[in-house]
């Protein structure tokens, strides 16, 4: 089964519909994000590459089409080098989430378009305007992806490889509250990559990212909008880490051991923080989460929201069975105003925490990713 969801006028679909691979992905029951819709837990097919046009290896006729379809060119200017280990630790990261953007938007506008059980439009004006917006997207972030590995090809760095990936909705408004909540999570990364680089004196990336930023809010705000949902979250968007974007990916799309190469990656993957309580509505209460081993002693939940200070709150009314750990953590929505994302963490200690970066270092499990409004 597929699980997308996308809107484009029929005719620009039709005159690229060469440029744009017909897979046949799945989707299934995987750690979800912001307690999404998930899929029946059948077994299913995995979304595996290439696609019909040769991406990841793109022909340069083949990258001339993609760029036609994603409205844009890849940037002519000189690809930067002489990279430290730590941004090429970024540009790795980036590449291995445009991949999967990439295997997530081609499955979308694939159930869109042909109409697949969950993704059906009536409206034969919508669905064109849905599917001309999945098209153009799906070939900007074929774009970010060569981007990514040209970046690290000019270091003379291995391109990161695709995984197999499944993805956890199965209709239409599912799959679009998915792709937001995992573009706000690059919107966060991508301010930790252009705090790296410019810290590392690689300030002439920064711009590209920036870019890149923009252009991911500009989709974020279709998807937003597309779900009924005023088009911008909050008014600072909440940072995240490297950290968490590699282990959310990890935990929620990415088939385990199909990777060729994310080990070059060299970042952590942490536990799974399963938030049970759902749904959490705008106000002070009190939320539930489960790992999958007791916490340790003076351990603490931290939310990132923002660009505020982390929030620690204590952890009560710990119960450990069958291996599995429940337990309590205060939500401090109303003080804090905690809408857009709100990233859960399980740390060790009790803080206090600069910021997302530092929350990470400390982090046991996580994270949980949490969407008000």
């Amino acid at each position: 089964m597929h699980t997308t969801t996308t809107i484009i006028g029929m005719s620009a679909f039709l005159s690229i519909a060469s440029a744009v691979p017909v897979p046949e992905s799945r989707w299934q029951n995987r750690q979800s994000w912001n307690n999404a819709p998930a899929a029946p837990s059948a077994p299913a097919s995995p979304f595996t590459f290439p696609l019909s046009n040769g991406f990841p290896d793109l022909t340069a006729d083949a990258l001339q089409a993609v760029e036609m379809q994603g409205q844009g060119t890849e940037p002519n200017g000189a690809a930067p080098t002489g990279l430290s280990d730590d941004d090429l630790t970024s540009f790795r990261l980036i590449a291995f989430n445009e991949l999967f953007e990439v295997a997530f938007f081609t499955d979308l506008l694939y159930n869109i378009t042909n109409n697949v059980a969950g993704f059906s439009i009536d409206d034969p004006k919508q669905k064109a305007s849905m599917i001309n917006a999945i098209t153009a997207i799906q070939a900007q972030e074929e774009l970010h992806a060569v981007n990514a590995n040209a970046i690290l090809a000019a270091n003379n760095q291995a391109a990161i490889q695709p995984c197999q990936y499944q993805f956890p909705s199965t209709t239409l408004t599912g799959a679009l509250s998915f792709a937001k909540t995992f573009t706000d999570v690059v919107l966060g990364t991508l301010q930790d990559v252009q705090l790296h680089l410019s810290t590392n004196g690689a300030n002439g990336v920064v711009p590209v990212i920036g870019s890149v930023i923009g252009q991911e809010g500009e989709q974020n705000g279709f998807f937003r909008a597309s779900t009924d949902l005023i088009p911008s979250a909050q008014p600072f968007l909440t940072r995240s880490s490297r950290e968490f974007a590699f282990s959310a990916l990890n935990q929620a799309v990415v088939v385990p051991n199909s990777c060729p190469n994310a080990n070059l990656i060299g970042l952590p993957i942490f536990a799974p923080l399963t938030v049970i309580t759902s749904p959490i509505a705008a106000n002070d209460q009190t939320l539930q989460f489960s790992v999958a081993a007791a916490p340790p002693a003076g351990a603490s939940v931290v939310y990132i929201n923002g660009q505020n200070t982390p929030i620690v709150q204590p952890i009560s009314n710990v119960n450990v069975q069958n291996g599995v750990a429940t337990f309590q953590a205060a939500f401090p929505y109303t003080e804090n105003l905690l809408n857009g994302l709100t990233i859960a963490a399980l740390v060790n200690g009790s803080g206090p925490f600069a910021d997302a970066e530092a929350v990470a270092k400390a982090t046991i499990a996580g994270p949980g990713l949490i969407e008000i409004n």
